[in-house]
């Protein structure tokens, strides 16, 4: 599932201060690519992916997703094409606290009118493949962390979407539930799903193949991850 992003720009105002999140970023993502995305604080990164996964409108340029220019879409087709195409990893999970493993998966299916019956099973499997089937009654806090997001993934999935956005997935987990956490992104990859994670931490990106580094809103860095890169230097790298 193809992305394209033609001259992002992201204007906030902050005081009657100008912030320019994004400035004129330019990006295509094809179908089946694991990217990472890094920079430092407010390089714009979180912004970008906010702007990939429709949960944020550009202040000016487009972004097609599967060659339809979401800026075309109302908010309830916007909703449905994340529902249906784009599944969410978040650092801090975004787990309902009170609800089971089972019910946190079920959830976009509730929202996508799916039966109880079908939701269930669907939800079970989700879990089961990401290592919890023994898990499915057990609440956010009686799970670690690295468990925690393994819930989210399976959320994620719950749909069968064609792209995840995974926005610092490791960043909460100690490093042996982060390799792991990364390791089930990768096989999502080797499924053939778009996957794009934002991440700060260079070993994490060296997990997927492409690089793109931000700055002050811009994009620097454009190639392949070190272990995937022949000779050369990224596009637009800096000297």
């Amino acid at each position: 599932m193809a992305i394209e992003a033609r001259n992002l720009y992201k204007t906030y105002y902050l005081e009657d201060v100008e912030i320019n999140a994004l400035n004129g970023v330019s990006l295509t993502i094809e179908d089946g690519e694991f990217v990472s995305i890094m920079g430092q604080s407010g390089s714009g990164k979180s912004t970008l992916m906010h702007v990939i996964g429709c949960l944020d409108t550009p202040t000016a340029g487009s972004l097609l997703i599967d060659g339809q220019d979401t800026l075309d879409l109302s908010e309830n087709e916007l909703a449905d094409l994340r529902l249906q195409k784009i599944g969410f990893v978040f650092q801090a999970f975004n787990l309902i606290p009170r609800a089971s493993s089972l019910k946190n998966v079920e959830l976009p299916l509730i929202y996508a009118g799916v039966k109880t019956i079908e939701r269930r099973e669907r939800a079970i499997a989700a879990l089961e493949a990401v290592g919890l089937g023994d898990r499915l009654s057990s609440r956010p806090s009686q799970l670690s962390g690295g468990q925690q997001q393994r819930v989210a993934i399976a959320r994620a999935l719950i749909n069968n979407p064609g792209i995840i956005l995974a926005d610092e997935p490791t960043g909460e987990l100690d490093s042996k539930s982060g390799t792991e956490i990364m390791e089930i992104l990768s096989s999502l990859h080797d499924q053939g799903k778009t996957v794009i994670l934002v991440t700060h931490e260079a070993e994490v990106a060296e997990y997927t193949k492409r690089l793109v580094r931000l700055f002050d809103g811009k994009i620097v860095e454009d190639g392949p991850t070190t272990k995937n890169m022949t000779g050369g230097k990224r596009k637009n790298e800096l000297t």
